[in-house]
């Protein structure tokens, strides 16, 4: 039951993006992303060449991926004390560095 509600614990959202992106999870279809659509803790998010994407996790950072990435988010836990804790595998590609800080 755990296992489960991991998986479909939202972790994340698309914040921007620029050309096809998907999302998969395990047992499920893949989905074209769009603006707004939710991220869930076991989905692999994939771009495309030339594409870009820009998610908003729950704890207010911001993922960026170029095109040809592959990103797997696995052991999310937003209220997490422990500081070294493993949010994501990172599948290959490109991730885009940000140029600016968050303001809370």
């Amino acid at each position: 039951m755990a296992q489960q509600q991991l998986e479909t614990s939202t972790v994340g959202s698309v914040l921007s993006k620029r050309g096809k992106v998907t999302a998969i999870r395990p047992g499920e279809t893949m989905r074209i992303l769009k603006r707004g659509d939710a991220i869930y803790a076991d989905d692999t998010v994939s771009t495309v060449r030339g594409a870009t994407l820009q998610l908003r996790m729950l704890d207010r950072n911001i993922v960026m991926l170029r095109g040809g990435s592959s990103f797997k988010v696995g052991q999310y836990k937003p209220d997490a004390q422990v500081a070294e804790i493993k949010r994501f595998d990172y599948a290959g590609g490109e991730l885009r560095p940000s140029r600016k800080g968050l303001s809370f």
